[in-house]
């Protein structure tokens, strides 16, 4: 479909798997610099403010990349409800340690060994706040579909950031008590 010489393909690469491959490698290494973003925090830093940055990391490199690497949360979100082979492989290389990352700050929080069920729980709803977020945003799907209810101006992302982490921190100290 690319109009790609497949003999070309065939030698540099071996197969169409070993394509595939290449651009899973390429893919993983820029999750994982995207992931170091996200997981940067001054030496001493406290759970909470670790939480924050943690936020604020997602939430800025998501909106300074705008799309750039697009075809890299696209390959991912095709292996999560397709998965080849290689799926495990960019959940493990590329997520864990993002999610191993977050997991250990809300551990912290929870004051609960890493397998509380709690633990994971919160995990996903602070993820999966930021992903929405950043999918809502991206697409400009919210102000076409509900114009009514998008505020006027552009996208404050050090608002968002504070009210993800906010709502968080307020979610994860309730499921403590």
């Amino acid at each position: 479909e690319a109009g790609a010489n497949l003999a070309l393909v065939n030698y540099y690469f071996g197969d169409k798997l070993g394509l595939y491959l290449e651009v899973v490698n390429q893919a993983i290494a820029a999750v994982r610099e995207f992931n170091t973003l996200a997981m940067t925090a001054p030496e001493g830093s406290g759970a909470e403010e670790r939480l924050r940055l943690f936020v604020r990391g997602l939430l800025y490199r998501v909106f300074e990349l705008r799309g750039v690497d697009s075809w890299v949360h696209r390959l991912i979100q095709h292996e999560l409800s397709r998965p080849t082979e290689l799926a495990t492989r960019i959940l493990q290389e590329a997520m864990a340690p993002r999610i191993r990352y977050l997991a250990e700050i809300v551990a912290e929080l929870l004051s609960c060994a890493k397998k509380d069920p709690r633990v994971m729980h919160c995990v996903a709803s602070v993820h999966g706040l930021c992903l929405v977020y950043s999918r809502i945003v991206l697409a400009n799907q919210f102000k076409a579909a509900m114009p009514d209810l998008a505020s006027d101006g552009p996208f404050d992302v050090e608002d968002a950031v504070a009210h993800v982490s906010a709502f968080s921190l307020a979610g994860i100290r309730a499921m403590r008590r």
